[in-house]
């Protein structure tokens, strides 16, 4: 049994989960680099990525702190899972972010976009749809 296996069959909340594989997939990056990851992993390893930064202080942290480096990507893997507001909520502030805007007004606008994900955003729905997706490529993992 693999470790994706191991913790989905476990008791305890999507969220639980979710931040369980999130953990070892973040811990396979550190020791390799993200380019050795599985496509499953860096998927998942993104979206932990963005609410990281979104729970460390807001989406502006999401981009100051990783130069939005797999915005589009992530904006895809949303897509792919179904989690279209927060795919879209990160667009629209990837559109400012790599905009011509100055940084003390993109900090600003970027902070508005917070409301946006903790009013709309179903973050359980996210973790539900990220361990379907794992779930569905189990036997990849090692």
């Amino acid at each position: 049994m693999n470790y994706v296996e191991e913790i989905l069959e476990k008791q305890g909340s999507e969220e639980d989960k979710f931040y369980a594989i999130a953990d070892i997939i973040a811990e396979k990056e550190a020791e390799t680099s993200f380019t050795t990851l599985k496509v499953e992993e860096k998927n998942v390893h993104m979206i932990d990525l963005l609410l990281s930064e979104i729970n460390n202080g807001g989406l502006d942290e999401y981009f100051f702190n990783t130069d939005g480096k797999y915005c589009q990507d992530t904006i895809n893997v949303l897509k792919m899972l179904s989690q279209f507001e927060l795919a879209e909520i990160l667009n629209q502030a990837s559109i400012i972010y790599f905009g011509d805007t100055n940084e003390e007004d993109k900090f600003d606008m970027l902070n508005e976009f917070d409301e946006k994900i903790y009013g709309q955003v179903d973050f359980e729905a996210l973790y539900k749809a990220c361990l379907h997706y794992l779930s569905s490529y189990r036997q990849k993992f090692n």
